[in-house]
């Protein structure tokens, strides 16, 4: 077997250094770690940072631990805080944008498990920096927060555990998003959030009426399969599917106009979503069943906690509040951070995000209450859109290359509908992809 150059690197200063010594020379070529001394050596700059980013992490993975160790807290002193922090908390726009890349694409490229712990304390474990990355997922600059959602998709595709349990399980951990009665069964008419006037006026929440009776089958198991629909029985998955199905209305469904599949065709990307995240997540250790609602939810004070469902959360419900307001590469990359977290096969995740019967605490919301909302907003804004069939047919040929002149007049409002129609088919798509087949 032929050894490749780094092998041949690796194999020889192992046999004649120390750690300390070792570190001391890699570190030597940290100038890569540098700021780029002007404009016109940028690309050669980032170039050779990759490359000496790419050589630092294999060389971690086949070093001897403590040497691994040692270069990775190298890594995080001389790279992450001393250069990438800087970048990270400067007050131009475009530094912002070009440090929150460089680290997307890092988290990307890294295999060591070392250096990946590194990046997830710098990122995760660093507290304002932190909370300032989470916060700029809903940046004024529409650049800025698609590359830190970017960056957050990225994260949650490393096999580290911190990263959903500080993003996310921690915030959910004690249920009390849940409200008193939540512990027995709820009728599929039941309110869902404290405000429930507002929502009872949407003539389009829990409408049954809105899908034909051929619209509300599952997908076959077999091509074979001649028998009947299962019945859609509250709170089975044949209802969770059909609940996100009924979520759009049918006027202003556009996916049939250009003979388009219905979630039907989401299914073979939800399972391998859910397979990539199950996968992950095998080593985690993850409880089967959910916790008990925690039974004192009230501070030292004796007074009522409420429920925070953590910075990332609340972005991420907050930029799916603006969907139709929002650019479309935006709208993707939000739904796509979305996607992928209701897919991991923890039991806090699928109540949360894919269970839309739960009985939510006062001024609490779930995935699903933030789209019933946003449906009842939909409602009142399409008003305002004549010949609605016709702009939606063509702003969706437009979406797929067939249409190369479109008006510009509710473009944006059109694409986050469509956005919306076909977010709603993946959620479905993913729920029928988890839930156990004796509950289809």
């Amino acid at each position: 077997m032929v050894s490749s150059p780094v092998d041949h690197v690796i194999n020889g200063v192992f046999a004649c250094r120390s750690c300390d010594q070792w570190c001391l020379l890699l570190m030597c070529g940290s100038s890569q770690f540098s700021r780029c001394s002007s404009d016109s050596a940028a690309a050669d700059h980032m170039t050779n940072f990759f490359s000496w980013f790419d050589f630092l992490d294999h060389l971690m993975r086949e070093a001897p631990e403590v040497l691994a160790v040692k270069l990775a807290q190298c890594v995080h002193q001389l790279w992450l805080v001393d250069v990438v922090q800087p970048q990270l908390q400067h007050t131009c726009e475009n530094v912002v944008l070009v440090s929150t890349s460089v680290l997307c694409a890092a988290v990307r490229l890294v295999q060591s498990s070392v250096l990946l712990d590194q990046l997830v304390r710098f990122l995760l474990k660093t507290h304002p920096l932190t909370h300032l990355l989470l916060q700029r997922c809903d940046h004024i600059s529409d650049q800025i927060s698609m590359v830190s959602l970017s960056l957050v998709d990225e994260l949650l595709q490393k096999p580290h555990r911190d990263i959903l349990d500080i993003l996310v399980l921690s915030f959910l951990q004690s249920r009390s998003y849940l409200s008193p009665p939540a512990a027995g069964q709820e009728d599929r008419h039941t309110e869902t959030n404290e405000d429930s006037d507002d929502l009872e006026e949407d003539p389009f929440f829990f409408s049954d009426s809105l899908l034909s009776d051929s619209e509300m089958l599952l997908p076959p198991l077999s091509s074979s399969s001649s028998a009947p629909p299962p019945p859609s029985v509250p709170g089975s998955a044949a209802d969770v599917i059909n609940s996100f199905l009924c979520l759009v209305p049918v006027q202003v469904r556009s996916a049939q106009l250009l003979q388009e599949g219905g979630y039907e065709s989401y299914v073979h990307d939800a399972h391998t979503l859910v397979t990539e995240c199950q996968s992950l997540s095998l080593s985690w250790d993850w409880p089967l069943t959910l916790p008990p609602p925690s039974s004192s939810s009230s501070s030292s004070s004796g007074e009522l906690q409420e429920f925070f469902e953590g910075h990332l959360l609340k972005v991420l419900f907050d930029r799916l509040g603006r969907v139709l307001e929002q650019p479309y590469e935006l709208n993707l990359q939000l739904t796509a951070v979305l996607s992928r977290l209701s897919a991991f096969n923890h039991p806090l995740l699928h109540e949360y995000l894919l269970n839309p019967y739960i009985h939510l605490s006062h001024c609490c919301r779930s995935l699903f209450s933030v789209l019933v909302r946003l449906m009842g907003e939909l409602v009142q804004r399409i008003q305002q859109v004549s010949n609605l069939t016709d702009r939606l047919l063509n702003a969706r040929r437009h979406l797929l290359g067939l249409e190369h002149n479109t008006g510009l007049e509710h473009l944006t409002l059109l694409r986050g509908l469509i956005v919306l129609e076909e977010f709603c088919k993946e959620l479905a798509a993913i729920a029928f992809v988890k839930l156990p087949l004796d509950q289809q």
